[in-house]
């Protein structure tokens, strides 16, 4: 005798079927982000490898300007396209995942600029083989909530990599952190915003 499905078990179906329809749209807004890590890691990998390149090779006055100045110009370009995409490039309505995340990374700006006000109230100057590692650990601290937002394991190893290479940098001196920080971003940014990519552009096939 063939059985139907009560009311509650067809409720408790459409409820499964919406959960799982939920998290693929957060998951595919996630993916639709790709070019922020891409960027925001490019950026990082490529300003910390020639602090790097500064720090350990003997450079001319005007070479050192113009790294310098590199520097900030990418930092201005990337904060006012971040904030164009976010707020006027993306679709007016935000879920509650996006808005979770973004109070998450807002956070950990912040908290990354507090680290330098704290420590040199502290120690009397800006101790920035202490700060890198502290700031890594926050970084790390993002990736892996943020992973853990939208269900997506490879940004939470993304989070624990960046750990690792905090503790890592804590047992080197400044100049060695500037490219064991360069080599980090590079493998938790640009790595995953890649994937990210090729799995945004598979699923629009």
């Amino acid at each position: 005798m063939e059985s139907k499905a009560t009311p509650r078990e067809m409720s408790e179906s459409e409820l499964l079927k919406t959960l799982k329809t939920a998290v693929s749209t957060s998951r595919q807004t996630l993916y639709n982000d790709w070019i922020l890590l891409v960027l925001w890691g490019t950026s990082f990998t490529i300003g910390y490898f020639l602090m790097y390149y500064k720090s350990t090779r003997i450079v001319v006055w005007w070479e050192r300007n113009i790294i310098d100045t590199l520097n900030i110009l990418a930092a201005i370009l990337l904060i006012g396209f971040t904030v164009y995409y976010l707020y006027f490039r993306k679709p007016k309505y935000s879920t509650y995942t996006a808005i979770s995340t973004r109070y998450v990374w807002i956070g950990i700006i912040v908290a990354h600029n507090l680290n330098v006000i704290v420590t040199k109230s502290f120690l009397q100057e800006v101790n920035f083989s202490l700060l890198h590692p502290l700031q890594m650990v926050l970084l790390g601290f993002a990736l892996f909530v943020t992973g853990g937002i939208y269900r997506y394991k490879l940004l939470s190893i993304s989070g624990v990599v960046m750990w690792i290479a905090a503790v890592l940098c804590s047992r080197f001196e400044l100049v060695d952190q500037f490219l064991i920080r360069s080599i980090a971003n590079f493998i938790c940014f640009v790595v995953p915003g890649i994937i990210m990519y090729t799995k945004s552009r598979s699923q629009h096939v």
